[in-house]
């Protein structure tokens, strides 16, 4: 009788695992080109904790515990409450390179990790790089990508409007 039940529920489990979606690697990147303001575009990027005002439409509160590399930042989401933290993991003012990974997040991914980087393109004019990469099941994976899309291009879209010189 136990080999019975012991046989059966090894079955089911050897079918839900067979049916489990893999989670696969996506990557999401966008940039902006600049050409004022570098130092000054560079102190608001790399600080976290504002991260509320740099995106008021998708984040409602940020705090953090720490500064810098190892800085632990939880952002509260405007549409559900719902809160993300993320860790610095490098912060390099000299390279102009932030890298950060979410270590808690309400939306169904894994190991995601971002890097913001300004690259000069000549003596003034310089891009502003955003990529995310993270593991996603293929059912969520077109709604995560425009998801973190979408954040990408309005936090660049806001840092174009505010620092921008250009008309």
């Amino acid at each position: 009788m136990y080999r019975a039940i012991v046989m059966t529920l090894l079955f089911v489990l050897i079918s839900a695992i067979g049916k489990a979606q893999t989670f696969k690697k996506v990557a999401v990147s966008n940039s902006i080109e600049m050409n004022t303001r570098r130092n000054e575009v560079w102190t608001v990027l790399s600080d976290l904790t504002n991260l509320d005002v740099l995106v008021p439409e998708i984040i409602s509160k940020t705090e953090t515990v720490g500064s810098g590399k190892g800085a632990l930042v939880t952002l509260t989401l405007k549409s559900n409450g719902l809160k993300v933290i993320e860790h610095v993991i490098e912060l390099d003012n000299d390279k102009h390179t932030l890298v950060y990974e979410m270590i808690e997040t309400p939306m169904p991914i894994s190991g995601y990790k971002a890097t913001i980087k300004i690259i000069p393109t000549n003596s003034n004019d310089y891009k502003i790089r955003f990529d995310a990469v993270f593991k996603v099941q293929e059912e969520n994976r077109e709604t995560m990508v425009t998801t973190i899309g979408n954040f990408q291009k309005i936090l660049l879209s806001n840092i174009k409007k505010t620092y921008s010189d250009e008309e």
